[in-house]
């Protein structure tokens, strides 16, 4: 008996899965990198089509933090017997919370954050797109492992996640 093994989301397939990932923002004069957890959902439209669903939070950094939900779907390239790469595009939303410190709101520059007094937060709403390319492996016939890097245009706080992740089917 033979047994084939495809790694493309064939139609109705479903997975779920966990990234996790680092994300620096790409705006100028600002040095700060999120690391993050995300999950996603799955789903295989048509042999070469999948879509995602993805909800992930990236913990603070510098006073910052991020929660996400969003859509990206990916068309799906077989390169080997266990390989698959992909363009992907997207949108979605995301909560950016934020602490203001003393140094913001005098308009002055600090030597070091530790000197900087916290006076207050604020939190961004905002809706964001992604574009970007990933890679996925299958370990066997249920398990992929892979990774992501994508463009994430947000308004003041474009940012450049890369991700690793896992995925399983069901």
């Amino acid at each position: 008996m033979a047994m084939s093994l495809t790694t493309f989301a064939q139609k109705g397939e479903s997975r779920v899965g966990i990234n996790l990932n680092a994300s620096p923002l790409m705006e100028d004069g600002v040095s700060l990198t999120n690391f993050g957890l995300a999950a996603k959902y799955q789903y295989g439209l048509t042999d070469h089509v999948r879509l995602e669903g993805v909800a992930g939070y990236d913990f603070k950094a510098k006073g910052a933090s991020l929660f996400e939900v969003g859509a990206n779907v990916h068309y799906l390239f077989k390169i080997g017997e266990k390989i698959n790469v992909y363009p992907l595009a997207g949108i979605g939303y995301a909560n950016i919370k934020g602490v203001v410190t003393k140094s913001e709101v005098e308009g002055i520059t600090r030597e070091s954050d530790n000197d900087d007094e916290e006076v207050g937060s604020s939190s961004m709403n905002k809706f964001y797109y992604n574009l970007g390319a990933g890679a996925e492996y299958a370990l066997t016939d249920r398990l992929n492992v892979g990774v992501e890097i994508k463009w994430q245009g947000i308004k003041w706080f474009n940012r450049l996640p890369i991700s690793i992740g896992v995925s399983y089917k069901f």
